[in-house]
């Protein structure tokens, strides 16, 4: 089981870091003199966000419903009787910072190992697909969870529209 609780920590050491960038980064934002400055700080929360929503999405897949830490935690005591947070809500986070990511980042990457609007799509997609199959198919192991083939099929159609969007990109 050791293995599974470090998955745990590094996700969520994951998460606090991308809240740390998020926070003090978005600080900047006032500051910035030209709109050239402010589009690359806006590009430098949306792959903090893109990060995010990457950590939130393996945490719900490998364990359904998870605490959602949205700020800086600095201290274990602010965390320690968090408790966790619908599924269904988690992945409207994950959603939003997908998409904010795909908005804000360049169309090409600015160099290797930076990310870009393709990038956040195809997450974007991705995660789509797991909400519709988990809609489509349901969740046994999660008693939380209520499947809806309404959903799915939402969730099916978005997600061949990023693709699609990815692929136009090319």
């Amino acid at each position: 089981g050791g293995g599974l609780d470090n998955i745990w920590k590094y996700l969520y050491m994951g998460v606090n870091r991308t809240n740390y960038v998020i926070d003090n980064v978005r600080k900047m934002l006032p500051a910035a003199k030209t709109p050239e400055s402010l589009a690359n700080l806006e590009a430098v929360i949306g792959e903090a966000r893109l990060l995010r929503g990457m950590c939130y999405f393996r945490l719900i897949a490998m364990y359904g419903d998870v605490p959602y830490i949205g700020n800086i935690v600095y201290d274990n005591s602010e965390v320690a009787s968090i408790s966790r947070t619908p599924i269904a809500e988690v992945k409207d986070s994950i959603y939003a910072d997908f998409t904010y990511a795909a908005e804000k980042l360049p169309s090409k990457a600015s160099a290797i190992g930076r990310a870009a609007k393709p990038a956040a799509l195809a997450f974007r997609g991705k995660l789509n697909l797991y909400w519709a199959c988990w809609n489509k198919f349901g969740w046994p192991e999660l008693d939380t969870f209520t499947p809806s083939e309404s959903e799915a099929e939402a969730a099916y159609a978005a997600a061949a529209n990023d693709f699609r969007s990815v692929i136009d990109d090319f």
